[in-house]
């Protein structure tokens, strides 16, 4: 089978290392960025199946690097984003399913809100 490949571009490290460690258990081979620049980068460097894009990031918001994640390929080619927010309301989750997320998972989430949203996306 192959190896999906997943990003995380998040710049709490506790939620990085949390959700890598989860991701690693269930098979999948997580990268973890910190700012939306080295989330760019690493998806200028390789392709990924997932992207978790936190909402709040230092450099900026999550819906800038939405473009970027959704362009050119073929649509099996196009990663596909679980926006990750500890504003969970239904304002953010709107604004990210319009701007191309393809799933919202709020914060704090568990194991199984992270299965969720894997099944969701179908990665």
């Amino acid at each position: 089978m192959n190896t999906k490949h997943v990003l995380i571009v998040d710049d709490e490290a506790d939620i990085c290392l949390l959700l890598s460690g989860l991701l690693r258990r269930l098979g999948y081979q997580p990268t973890c960025a910190h700012f939306l620049e080295d989330g760019r980068q690493c998806l200028s460097r390789q392709h990924f199946d997932a992207v978790f894009l936190d909402l709040n990031l230092p450099d900026g918001l999550g819906f800038d690097l939405l473009p970027t994640i959704k362009q050119g390929g073929t649509s099996l080619e196009i990663p596909k984003v679980v926006m990750i927010s500890a504003f969970d309301g239904a304002t953010e989750r709107k604004r990210a399913t319009d701007q191309g997320a393809d799933y919202f998972m709020g914060k704090p989430f568990t194991r199984k809100t992270v299965e969720q949203a894997l099944e969701s996306i179908q990665v």
